[in-house]
Parts: C-alpha cells; sequence; structure tokens
C-alpha cells in the first residue's frame, strides 16, 4: 500500500508540516484515482460534511456505499483507523510535539495518550456517548472523501485563513486528481509578519501527494479559491484528533483576523503574536 521509495520533506516553518510525494504505491494508488466516487454519487447523496463542495464520511449512507463495492477504499479505511495510522505520524512529529510539549503548548504529552482507532467523529459532530466511555483522553483518526468545484476555498475548504480545533493535533491532505487545468486550489501556510498576515507556503496540489500539518494556535492556513477548473479537485481529508482539547493557549493578545477577497489582516489591540517557531 504506502511507497517504499516516498519522499518526505519536512519544515517548521511557517509550522510543522510536512510533504510526501508519491505516499502510496502506483498500483494502489491508480485503483484509489479510478474508483474514487464521481460527482453524480456525491450530488444524489443526502449528507455533507460541508469541509468541501461534496463530501461524505463514516456514517453516511455514501460512505457506506463506497466501502461495499470497493476493495481499494476498505484498505483505505482499515489503514486510517488503525492504530499504525496514527503511530506513524505521531513518530515523524516526534521532534516537534516534544518541543510543544517542552514549551507547554500542549495541554498534555499526546504521545502517552490512548489511541483508539474506532471513527468517532461523524461529520462535524463528535460521538459524546463513545467518549463518556472512556474517561481518559485518547487519539482517534478520521477520513473525509470529496471534491472541489469552482468557489472551493471561498466559502468551503475552511471559510478563509483559520486554524483548526483545539481537539485536532494532525490534520491531513492527500490530493487523488479528477481534474485536467486548475486555476488556484493550493494549500497556503500563512505566518504573522510586521503586525500582518503573509503568506510563507503555497503547495500545489498533485496526484499521489500527502501533506500533513501538526496543528495549534498559530497554525493558519487556507486555499487559495479555485477560480477556474476543467473537473473537480478530489482529495482527502485525513486527522488525527484527541477526545479533549489538547492545545494550551499561546499567549496572545486580542485580534481579529479578517478575510476579504482572499486578503487577510490582523488588526492588533496590544502586541504582536509571539511565534511558536523562531
Amino acid at each position: 500500500m504506502l511507497n517504499p521509495d516516498r519522499i518526505i520533506e519536512k519544515s517548521i516553518d511557517p509550522f510543522p508540516h510536512i510533504i510526501i510525494k508519491d505516499f502510496f504505491d502506483k498500483t494502489f494508488y491508480k485503483k484509489l484515482e479510478e474508483e474514487f466516487p464521481k460527482k453524480s454519487n456525491f450530488a444524489e447523496s443526502k449528507n455533507n460534511v460541508g469541509r468541501m463542495h461534496h463530501d461524505t464520511s463514516f456514517g453516511h449512507a455514501l460512505y457506506q456505499d463506497i466501502l461495499d463495492h470497493s476493495n481499494v477504499y476498505n484498505e483505505l479505511h482499515n489503514y486510517i483507523y488503525s492504530d499504525v495510522f496514527i503511530k506513524t505520524f505521531l513518530d515523524l512529529f516526534s521532534n516537534e510535539i516534544d518541543y510543544e510539549i517542552d514549551k507547554n503548548f500542549l495541554k498534555v504529552d499526546v504521545k502517552k495518550l490512548d489511541i483508539d482507532s474506532e471513527p468517532f467523529e461523524v461529520g462535524k459532530i463528535y460521538n459524546k456517548k463513545n467518549f463518556k466511555k472512556n474517561k481518559n483522553s485518547f487519539l482517534f483518526p478520521r477520513l473525509d472523501i470529496g471534491i472541489g468545484e469552482k468557489g472551493y476555498g471561498i466559502k468551503t475548504g475552511g471559510n478563509g485563513i483559520h486554524v483548526d480545533n483545539p481537539q485536532r493535533l494532525i490534520s491531513i491532505l492527500f490530493y487523488v486528481g479528477g481534474y485536467s487545468e486548475m486555476i488556484g486550489g493550493e494549500h497556503r501556510l500563512w505566518k504573522v509578519a510586521n503586525e500582518q498576515v503573509q503568506i510563507a507556503k503555497e503547495i500545489k496540489p498533485h496526484s499521489n501527494l500527502l501533506i500533513a500539518s501538526l496543528q495549534n494556535n498559530i497554525s493558519y492556513h487556507d486555499v487559495n479559491p479555485v477560480s477556474e477548473i476543467i473537473g473537480t479537485r478530489n482529495a482527502f481529508y485525513m486527522a488525527i484528533s484527541c477526545s479533549s482539547p489538547i492545545w494550551k493557549k499561546v499567549k496572545v493578545n486580542d485580534f481579529n483576523l479578517k478575510h476579504n477577497k482572499n486578503r487577510c489582516k490582523l488588526n492588533f489591540f496590544t502586541r504582536v503574536i509571539k511565534k511558536l517557531f523562531t
């Protein structure tokens, strides 16, 4: 399944992230692309996560239908919802997690938490009943399958520059082709400098490309809105989350993050954010 010759690029600028080219082996990836749900399948679905124009997650009828008719997507599901998946990314971000623990940015040592590979998160809703069964905090995975169309990144894809919720430890994007031409659609990482946010990196979508980011209070990111596309921007959103909030508030004074026509400004009321990694 995984490509042993995958190329891993790692950086902490502007926050810890990794880019992995050719993540899956060619045969497995080709099947993922060939058996990716059609746009009509999403359009007919009554469920939608809301992260992309059309998407589906565990607990939805379309998601189950995909598993019922595709061996390769069953393999993908079983890999994502496994201890191996979570431990792989904990290992990849091991040094950065240690740094955040040392600096007291994380509330707990996430490496010592139990792992429950069951799918606890359905769409935007956490299954609180399952959380109550285990009083101790634990890590769990997530997988969304979806498509982006023209306009993706404006009212979808996070609705502009944002950080993820404080239960999210690692966010992961994986691209599955779907288009012949596209203007926009890059995954953008932002940094705070000179009292404003600036683009630190733009990552162009590419088949069999994976992007993973360690989340915290300043992991600002967005999607460069898609202005033109022939086809659809097919992708998986994967995540490793905790059953309780894990970020500690970085000592940041009040500010507003405004999104207007793809431009953002930070209005500071007191002092500039102290960056985690400088």
